[in-house]
């Protein structure tokens, strides 16, 4: 199990190096301004639980779906929280470290900066929607 807490920050210190040579100023064209920024939060929340509803019904799926841990494996399909979980990280990481980036540098803040750690706050909520919404395919805690 310990090898799996490894792997994960391994792939959250690797996103958040390369987030090291992102470059700092707008990409999106047109830019993303803050009401974008708020449809992108609410499609990751409402889309991830729109996906992993049909995860619910997916044969291949695990009958029981294990609460997100760092000592499972991300990339066991049957266990698809595992792998959101770990996406979130992974933005939340990058995110930051753009944001760190941006707060020492001379370029002017900008909306896109923070769409990572949108995402991953979206994800975040998106996992917790899941688990209330289908608390019945959710481990139960003794």
């Amino acid at each position: 199990m310990r090898t799996w807490v490894v792997v994960r920050w391994t792939i959250i210190a690797t996103s958040a190096f390369g987030a090291l040579f992102t470059p700092l100023r707008p990409q999106a064209s047109p830019t993303i301004g803050w009401g974008s920024l708020l449809a992108i939060f609410l499609f990751c929340v409402v889309g991830l639980a729109f996906v992993l509803g049909f995860q619910v019904i997916n044969p291949h799926s695990a009958k029981v779906w294990l609460r997100p841990s760092w000592q499972l494996n991300p990339f066991n399909f049957q266990q698809p929280l595992q792998f959101f979980h770990l996406g979130a990280y992974v933005c939340l990481a990058s995110g930051l470290v753009v944001l760190a980036r941006l707060a020492v540098s001379q370029v002017p803040f900008y909306v896109e900066a923070l769409l990572p750690v949108v995402m991953a706050v979206g994800f975040l909520l998106g996992i917790r929607l899941v688990a209330l919404v289908f608390r019945s395919k959710i481990e139960h805690r003794a």
